[in-house]
């Protein structure tokens, strides 16, 4: 036998350590490309592209047969086998050092897969098509030194700290290496270094990327700079765990060991792998399983995203972002905000059904691909998606014992009483004849209650014969196609008929929406409840738990199968407009949980309806009704504002592009939010466009909306009170009360005292006995800003104390960061009050929420003005004095006199990044240098 080794070269050996003479250059390179992957055929044009690219020369063909045969003369004969229109390299595994170094990964032994690296794979041979397999090794073998050498942090720090410099000099934007480096400095005592080392990275991904550090190395920070007991412990685990939102595996994966394997090691070379096969062939419960195992086992952090929820390919950067958390940013798309916020960090990224939408999902995909050099990408998909770099593997049928396994794990759990031995043989034909296909197969034992395996069995044959299915088509589409037409054959007519209406649904849904979409011989409850009950113990529809309750689903196949049923009936339209109206209904009545005290359930029953209310605009835009369509979102837009809900604002142009131009009402109420998207993404010139697209009806609420997307205070002052009529006129008194809360930081920067403080605290007063919690805060707040401008300190204290104890639903935009650092600022917590105004300073930033950077400037320039850090005050205050109306006023008035501007005017033109990456690193460089340390509390004469 012989041993192969690519670490450090390609090269060849027998047994007994004998070098074997392997060729020239591009011998060596065909070795390499089939050493990668040892044991599994290579089909030769994808040998090819992988040895010379993608210019190889007129007669390829015949050299790569010359090369086969160089290597034949070398290894033997045996070492390479021709397999139809591939070769193979013949070795067991273990003969490979690549490998014995992906088995140890997989094992978990770092040190063992360490001491087969022994240099840069294929190094000194040219393969342009394997660049990207080297790559992948490099992050591996980088991510088996990072677990190496956090068990060496734990057991002896101070001996890790040299090679832990080497590398993040080497490699500057691995954040795992600078925790450890962080981690190991301050288990040795040098907490200075340790945030020096903080810095370092930061300013790393700032330069290079335009990014900000993760949560990992800043919750790291923070555990320094408070001196977390935690960091003295040699077992404690670096802090960070794994980011992502991989659901929770509900049952075991069948069957499927040799596929995860497969994926584990494709993926460490291709950028994009893509899963492809038949619906219901299982590709979803295979990549949620292979992310599940990457983030264990390489670190990565795993994002899931669903596609079946949408419904055009210009939705999918929406999903995405969405998933991520990502707000679109400035001057850029939303693809390429997403790009920038996955950054260079080890992330996978699993994107699900992409079949509907292949186009859109392509181009998301291609554009990670291109602009994350760290991230992978696993989709699943009917069809590869054909970007570059992209490694499609097809996802076959079940082996038929483990199709045998599934049957009876699923029928056990329809019915207790089943006896698995007792019907092996029928059980293992009966999977024969649905082809292995996973969903086939536990359709089928979801009848064992009525029906033993050997009545299953004649069924599933007679259906072939008479349908003869089993002739046209690919055998496993096929069998899918035919079970589910089997299992639907079985059900009753009420059952079939709820199936179909039950196809309008995106995502899940509760019992009263099955009611309200339900056929006309099925409409009451308890009725559709006994027919629902029975579709989901026959597995055609899927229930799990919600918030507010049971909800329940179609699987994608089923949903499609069932939508052919009710288009080809004619029902499809009825059953949408359904959809639609049981939508309006459920959005109503969220936007009254919105508008009272009950907001923190709103906001969650909001999000349970969300995929549903997409659909339903969506399909309210397709039959052109502009009313419907914003019947169903008027509720809620003000979530734009209040939680940054982006895809409100995509909702206002489409309602726009419908409203004819004399529904002058109509748009100028989107024209509104359309331009609260746009002031959000501090990007005025995108508004004008659209207007300049589609017009401005003369309306007070048009001109309102100018004034504010282009921050003209006096403007916006004589439009408001017209604004607020006209949405009083329509009977929409919440939102005119809402835009006189919005409205009233640039009255204050134009110094309206008076009409704020009366105006705001009537709110209070409502907002206190009838919410909604997020506008009383936000009116407290204000309040208290109102205070602090017309030098009321001790009003401003008790208005901002009170804000403080406002619970308010998570993602609410609010300034009670700032609040909370000035509050740890004035008692003389200044560790503290750093340590939260950098963690906001981070948040804004992240969600590119930097139009909030004047209310930070305004904390931090008093903070630096009480510590005699005068010329830091100053070049924020040059910044904040041209800001805005509001920053402004808070320049003129919150400001210690004795801080002057004048000499860094020419920073009145630096962005709201800009300046919040300024007062960040100015707050890291106060904690590295104990600046921040305890002192009494302070009394402030800009407070």
């Amino acid at each position: 036998m012989v041993r192969i080794r690519v670490f450090g070269g390609v090269a060849a050996e027998t047994d007994d350590g004998q070098p074997i003479d392997v060729g020239s250059g591009r011998t060596q390179a065909l070795l390499g490309a089939l050493a990668m992957s040892p044991g599994s055929p290579i089909p030769v044009t994808r040998l090819i592209e992988l040895v010379w690219g993608e210019r190889p020369p007129r007669t390829v063909a015949k050299t790569l047969q010359w090369h086969i045969a160089r290597l034949r003369k070398g290894l033997g004969s045996a070492a390479i086998s021709r397999v139809g229109s591939a070769y193979r390299l013949d070795v067991t595994p273990d003969a490979v050092d690549v490998a014995r170094f992906r088995r140890h990964l997989r094992e978990g032994d770092a040190g063992a897969a360490l001491a087969e690296w022994t240099g840069i794979p294929l190094a000194g041979v040219d393969a342009p098509g394997l660049a990207a397999t080297v790559d992948g090794l490099a992050e591996q073998w980088l991510g088996a030194v990072e677990a190496d050498l956090e068990r060496r942090v734990d057991s002896d720090p101070h001996v890790s700290i040299a090679a832990l410099t080497e590398l993040v000099g080497r490699h500057p934007l691995r954040e795992g290496l600078w925790a450890l480096l962080m981690t190991a400095l301050a288990r040795t005592g040098r907490r200075g270094d340790a945030l020096a080392a903080y810095r370092q990275a930061r300013h790393h991904l700032v330069e290079q990327l335009g990014i900000e550090p993760g949560p990992r190395l800043r919750e790291l920070e923070s555990m320094i700079l408070r001196e977390d007991e935690r960091l003295r412990e040699p077992d404690a685990p670096v802090p960070g765990g794994q980011e992502g939102n991989l659901p929770r595996r509900l049952s075991p994966l069948i069957g499927r060991d040799d596929a995860l394997r497969t994926i584990d090691d494709v993926i460490s070379g291709s950028t994009v792998v893509t899963l492809v096969g038949p619906g219901g062939i299982g590709k979803t419960r295979l990549a949620l399983a292979a992310g599940r195992r990457l983030a264990g086992d390489r670190g990565w952090r795993a994002w899931f995203v669903e596609l079946a929820e949408i419904n055009s390919s210009s939705d999918v950067p929406r999903a995405v972002a969405d998933t991520l958390g990502v707000a679109q940013r400035a001057g850029r798309s939303l693809t390429e905000s997403v790009v920038t916020a996955l950054g260079s960090r080890p992330a996978l990224l699993l994107v699900d059904n992409c079949e509907h939408v292949l186009d859109g999902a392509a181009r998301l995909v291609q554009a990670v691909a291109l602009g994350c050099a760290h991230v992978r990408v696993l989709a699943t998909s009917r069809e590869r998606l054909d970007v570059d770099g992209e490694q499609v593997l097809a996802v076959g049928p079940l082996h038929p014992a483990a199709g045998a396994e599934l049957f009876h794990v699923r029928a056990l759990a329809a019915d207790r009483t089943y006896e698995r031995d007792a019907y092996r043989d029928d059980v293992t034909e009966l999977c024969r004849r649905l082809d292995g296909v996973p969903l086939a197969i536990e359709l089928a034992a979801a009848h064992v209650r009525s029906h033993h395996p050997a009545e299953l069995l004649a069924r599933v044959h007679d259906h072939f014969r008479a349908t003869g299915v089993r002739r046209t088509g690919a055998p496993r589409h096929r069998s899918l196609r035919a079970a589910i037409q089997w299992s639907y054959d079985l059900l009753t007519a009420s059952e079939q008929a709820l199936l179909q209406c039950l196809s309008v649904f995106n995502g899940s849904f509760p019992l009263d929406a099955v009611a309200a979409v339900a056929d006309d011989s099925a409409r009451g409850l308890d009725e559709v409840d006994g027919v629902l009950s029975a579709l989901v113990d026959r597995s055609m529809v899927t229930v799990e738990p919600g918030p507010s309750g049971s909800r329940f689903r179609l699987l994608e196949p089923m949903r499609q199968f069932a939508a052919v049923h009710l288009r080809e009936q004619g029902r499809m339209d009825l059953a949408a407009e359904r959809h639609a109206r049981w939508c309006l209904g459920g959005v109503t009545r969220v936007g009254v949980l919105l508008t009272g005290p009950s907001e923190i359930e709103g906001v969650a029953r909001l999000r349970e309806l969300w995929p549903n209310l997409r659909a339903a605009l969506a399909w309210a835009c397709s039959a052109g009704d502009p009313r419907l369509a914003d019947a169903l979102v008027r509720p809620v837009a003000t979530e734009l504002t209040l939680r940054g809900q982006q895809e409100i604002g995509d909702w206002a142009e489409r309602i726009l592009d419908l409203a004819p131009p004399d529904e002058e009402d109509l748009r100028a109420f989107w024209l509104l939010w359309a331009a609260e998207r746009y002031t959000q993404n501090g990007n005025p010139a995108g508004y004008d466009d659209l207007v300049d697209r589609g017009g401005r009806p003369d309306r007070p609420l048009s001109h309102y909306a100018r004034a504010y997307v282009g921050g003209d205070g006096q403007a916006l002052s004589r439009w408001l009170p017209a604004a607020a009529a006209d949405l009083r006129r329509q009977g929409e008194p919440y939102v005119a009360a809402f835009l006189e809360m919005n409205s009233s930081g640039t009255l204050l920067g134009i110094g309206h005292f008076d009409q704020v403080d009366r105006t705001v605290s009537a709110m209070a007063d409502r907002y206190r006995s009838e919410g909604p919690p997020t506008l009383r805060h936000w009116a407290l707040q204000t309040l208290a800003y109102s205070a602090s401008f017309q030098g009321r300190p001790h009003d401003a204290e008790r208005y901002f104390d009170e804000a403080a104890t406002v619970d308010v639903p998570e993602g609410s935009l609010s300034a009670s960061k700032a609040v909370q650092a000035q509050t740890a600022f004035r008692r003389g917590d200044r560790r503290r009050a750093f340590q939260i105004l950098r963690t906001y300073i981070d948040e804004l930033i992240a969600t590119d929420n930097v139009i909030a950077a004047s209310v930070v400037c305004i904390e931090f320039i008093t903070m630096m003005a009480v510590m005699d850090h005068h010329d830091e005050a100053a070049r924020m205050l040059a910044y904040l004095e041209t800001r805005n109306d509001f920053g402004a006023m808070a320049a003129r008035t919150l400001v210690a006199g004795n801080t002057s501007s004048s000499r860094y005017s020419s920073l009145n033109q630096i962005s709201d990044r800009q300046a919040l990456t300024y007062m960040g690193d100015v707050l890291d460089r106060l904690a590295a240098d104990g600046t921040a340390g305890p002192r009494g509390p302070v009394t402030s004469t800009t407070r």
